[in-house]
């Protein structure tokens, strides 16, 4: 009985591979393209870096006058343009000795302590109008601004859509030239989802106010849209 039962399995497995082998062709022949798309949107938050760094005989006269200076600014911002301590966070803080170079010679200038704070505004119309307030503080030093959008989602999904367009409109356009049709889609892979950062620079943006006094000339500041992009590769059959 032990040995018909081998022989039985034996003889199905010989069946079974004819049978499954059948299912798979020799050669599938496919089309392979690719895809792009960019989406443009109006921005709705800026950010900004707000740097001060001071050099003084302590390590401890250089921290505090640092932090004066930045506590002033956040004062600025959370007093007169109702900034929330939410958009306020601390980048970086350094204190380290600072050298000078004097008669060949490597000598201690004093501390030097270094402080970031990054800001995030939400209404796109009082840039400007901070630019030139936080500008008037000596002392400081604004990055310059980088605009976005908080939630990209439905712009991504617009960019991959469309990227998904431009690789069958490629695909079709390969097929028509070469007297075939395009079959079923065999694989989708996502090359890259990115959004592409909008920056505007301080010194363009605070240029009309260095020919007049600050309250004579406001500071314009024009956003612009931002983009997201993406990219996909396709791989369809080639009907037979």
């Amino acid at each position: 009985m032990r040995i018909v039962k081998h022989a039985t399995i034996m003889l199905l497995m010989f069946i079974a591979l004819p049978l499954a082998a059948a299912d798979i062709p020799e050669y599938l022949p496919t089309i392979s393209v690719s895809g792009s798309a960019e989406v443009s949107m109006q921005p709705d938050t800026a950010s900004f870096d707000i740097t001060a760094a001071f050099t003084e005989s302590t390590t401890e006269e250089a921290r505090e006058r640092t932090s004066r200076m930045i506590n002033e600014a956040v004062s600025i911002l959370l007093n007169e343009f109702l900034v929330t301590e939410d958009d306020l966070s601390s980048a970086y803080i350094s204190c380290y000795p600072e050298y000078q170079w004097k008669d060949d010679e490597r000598v201690l200038a004093g501390q030097r302590a270094s402080q970031t704070l990054s800001v995030e505004l939400h209404d796109l119309d009082i840039i400007g109008d901070v630019y030139q307030r936080l500008m008037s503080l000596d002392g400081i030093t604004l990055s310059d601004v980088s605009l976005d959008k908080t939630d990209k989602s439905e712009e991504y999904r617009e960019a991959r859509m469309a990227a998904v367009r431009d690789a069958y409109a490629k695909a079709s356009a390969y097929a028509e030239a070469s007297g075939v049709q395009i079959g079923s889609v065999l694989s989708i892979s996502d090359s890259s989802s990115y959004a592409v950062p909008l920056y505007r620079s301080a010194n363009l943006m605070l240029a009309s106010a260095e020919a007049s006094s600050a309250d004579a000339i406001p500071t314009e500041f024009y956003a612009g849209d931002i983009t997201v992009s993406a990219s996909v590769s396709i791989v369809y059959s080639i009907a037979q």
